[in-house]
């Protein structure tokens, strides 16, 4: 990691700020870029450095003093002041955006922004915004007589953006907050930028080096809107409020906060697995004294937080979380320590200390609703962005766009245009992307094309009714065999594949795919070869049968570091083809059992709740003193560190007594709590694994996941 000495002038502003000496005016002006409300103008002018009289110009100017920022830029030489002084006496700034355009939540700057320094056109699919459309050519979206000083793409990876967007000749900005969720779709944009800006100092450790253009951190782009209910008054019933993303393959890391809230005594706990509305969101954290959150990049702005303490709930957050750089204890901001305890000892301290905390609860919400007020950060986002654009630089030219690819990065979780937008708006999607492939194809053959054009076509059909054998299958089966043939190592092909078969084709197919499993698993890891920009769908597909987050991580290591990680790549796909192959064991015989297969998929991928779920069923199933052993290890090992603490005890059921012994107690205790207190808002259902069994065979089919075997939650 660099020095906090280097933090500012690579663009860390967030570790300057909260490592560096206030003795150093790089302190100063890390807190005046990010908007912080100490008065940084003032504190800056007492440096004698020029860099200093410059960054107390930026500070004022980002606070929104334009006068001062005038008059103390208009006395620097250097050529970023200049060119930022110019831009503000343009007034207004003509900014075209790609912002989120749903107009609502922590992150609506279009609705909120009132700084009549700059003049906002958004592009979306918003009807009040400029319709954008797939490939669009960006100079047929501006207005007439139109010329944009900068273009920003915020949440970069939730937008459809013009290939062409550097034809604008203006400073191109993106900012990404989850560029490793989505890292194989997202990374060939990456380059198209000017200047990257991300959320916090892990993302910006990473992007920096995956990337040659500059990498800077600002994390107020969040807030809480105006719409706020008012403080509620007296008692809070509610102790510990959790809701959001509580339960997914993809998010392990948030069980250990699960957890330990679970074993706090005579604590009143309520649990939202999902996302509801907003009065009832809001009337909740009212209700409640207490919340935690876990942010997968510690140092981001957790919104959770910033609208639970709106509401004057008490906030327990990553020590990490640049939250603190704005309150503390005094405004009800607790932070917990990385361990696995660190939440629960979090939340018990401040418990504890509830009398003090009420009143520091509500001073945070008074601070957050004047500083994280969307209009004030709107305004301090947009005048962040413009100090970047001011930045002199050399001229980029950027990949060739008619090379880019607008791949579909979701099924159905995110702001991408969805169902919603209807059926036609994906299909047609979907086309273009697929033309331009086959255009590609014709200059070069891969198998990575390849493997993109099948893509693209079976996303676009996800949604669309599954009858048997689906008339559109047969245009995603072809490309991906000619992707095997064309490079018969390469396992994400061979991958994709089995999974297309097995999820979505007719009995035939499913054969099909058996094979196919059987043909794969039957060489060596060593035999096979993984690119990791090779596309293995997106996270949401299907991710109760691969471990995605481990696999995106395990992409994003090689980037950062001269290491390869293609062995590990290549393991985490075998795991899943071996859980796969374990599930049709009793349809199709291998010359493993399936016992044996859904073991290789633990060996192989231990980590991965579902696997082990999955194998500890089996293994009770079969009734041997051996086999009871065996899963009453995984099961113990699971209740200590997953919150499927209701299938957990579903299968620890089966086990003997001898086995249900102080760890099965802790267990009931924590799965009887967590039923209690949790509600369901969310569940997205998976495509269904499909039958090899022809029509009227009367052998088993296959059960679609162990979780549709028992124990999920019911509403």
């Amino acid at each position: 990691m660099h020095d906090a000495d280097g933090a500012f002038a690579a663009g860390d502003y967030l570790s300057a700020a909260r490592h560096l000496s206030s003795d150093t005016w790089q302190y100063w002006a890390s807190l005046g870029l990010l908007g912080h409300p100490a008065d940084t103008a003032d504190a800056l002018s007492r440096f004698p450095d020029p860099d200093a009289t410059f960054f107390s110009g930026v500070s004022s100017w980002i606070a929104g003093d334009d006068d001062r920022a005038c008059h103390v830029l208009g006395r620097c030489e250097r050529a970023h002041a200049r060119r930022l002084l110019d831009l503000i006496v343009k007034r207004p700034i003509a900014v075209l955006a790609q912002l989120p355009w749903n107009r609502r939540g922590a992150w609506d700057i279009l609705t909120h922004l009132k700084d009549p320094a700059f003049r906002l056109l958004n592009i979306s699919f918003h009807r009040d915004d400029i319709q954008n459309r797939p490939y669009a050519d960006v100079r047929s979206l501006i207005p007439a007589m139109v010329r944009p000083d900068f273009f920003v793409a915020a949440m970069l990876e939730w937008h459809l953006i013009p290939p062409n967007i550097r034809a604008l000749g203006c400073p191109v900005i993106g900012h990404s907050s989850d560029f490793d969720l989505h890292i194989q779709t997202v990374a060939p944009w990456l380059e198209l930028f000017d200047e990257l800006v991300v959320l916090d100092h892990v993302e910006w450790r990473h992007m920096s080096r995956i990337v040659s253009m500059p990498v800077s951190v600002f994390p107020k782009l969040f807030g809480v809107p105006s719409e706020l209910p008012d403080l509620p008054e007296g008692d809070r019933e509610i102790d510990v409020f959790l809701s959001g993303t509580v339960n997914h393959p993809y998010h392990p890391d948030k069980d250990p906060v699960v957890l330990g809230v679970l074993d706090l005594p005579d604590v009143r706990l309520k649990i939202v697995e999902g996302f509801e509305g907003t009065e009832s969101y809001y009337q909740n954290l009212g209700r409640s004294k207490v919340t935690c959150t876990y942010v997968r990049h510690p140092g981001a702005m957790p919104t959770r937080g910033l609208e639970a303490l709106g509401m004057g709930c008490a906030v327990v957050v990553q020590e990490e979380s640049a939250l603190r750089l704005f309150c503390g204890d005094s405004e009800g901001v607790v932070s917990y320590a990385s361990d696995a305890s660190g939440p629960a000892r979090a939340i018990e301290r401040l418990l504890a200390r509830w009398d003090d905390y009420r009143s520091s609860g509500r001073a945070g919400a008074v601070m957050v609703r004047r500083e994280f007020a969307l209009e004030r950060v709107a305004s301090q986002y947009l005048r962040f962005l413009t100090f970047l654009a001011a930045r002199p630089r050399e001229a980029r030219i950027g990949p060739a766009p008619e090379q880019m690819l607008q791949k579909r990065p979701v099924v159905q979780r995110g702001w991408l245009p969805s169902t919603k937008f209807g059926k036609r708006m994906l299909m047609n999607w979907a086309a273009e992307s697929a033309a331009r492939i086959e255009s590609q194809l014709k200059v070069e053959q891969t198998s990575r094309l390849l493997n993109d054009l099948a893509r693209e076509r079976l996303l676009a059909h996800y949604h669309a009714p599954h009858s048997e054998e689906p008339p559109w299958l047969q245009d995603v089966i072809t490309p991906l065999e000619r992707a095997m043939e064309r490079s018969p190592a390469a396992l994400v092909p061979r991958f994709n594949l089995v999974r297309v078969f097995l999820h979505f084709g007719g009995p035939k197919q499913v054969r099909r795919g058996i094979a196919l499993l059987d043909d794969t698993l039957g060489y060596p890891v060593e035999r096979w070869q993984v690119n990791p920009l090779d596309d293995v769908l997106p996270w949401d597909f299907c991710s109760s049968w691969f471990n995605y987050r481990r696999y995106f991580d395990t992409v994003v290591r090689p980037m950062v570091s001269a290491e390869s990680h293609a062995h590990e790549l290549t393991t985490i796909i075998m795991a899943s083809l071996a859980h796969y192959r374990a599930r049709y064991t009793d349809e199709i015989p291998g010359t493993r059992g399936t016992v044996e297969w859904a073991r290789e998929a633990v060996r192989l991928d231990p980590d991965f709740a579902e696997y082990a779920l999955y194998c500890c069923r089996l293994l009770v199933a079969q009734a041997e003193p051996a086999d009871f052993a065996e899963a009453h290890r995984h099961l113990e090992q699971l209740a200590r560190r997953s919150v499927r603490l209701l299938e957990i005890l579903d299968i620890a059921r089966h086990l003997p007594m001898d086995c249900q012994v102080e760890w099965f107690k802790d267990l009931e205790r924590r799965a009887t709590r967590f039923w209690s207190a949790t509600r369901v808002r969310e569940d997205l259902p998976e495509p269904v694994l499909r039958s090899a069994v022809e029509p009227g065979d009367r052998r088993r089919a296959p059960v679609s996941s162990a979780t549709a075997e028992g124990g999920t939650i019911t509403t």
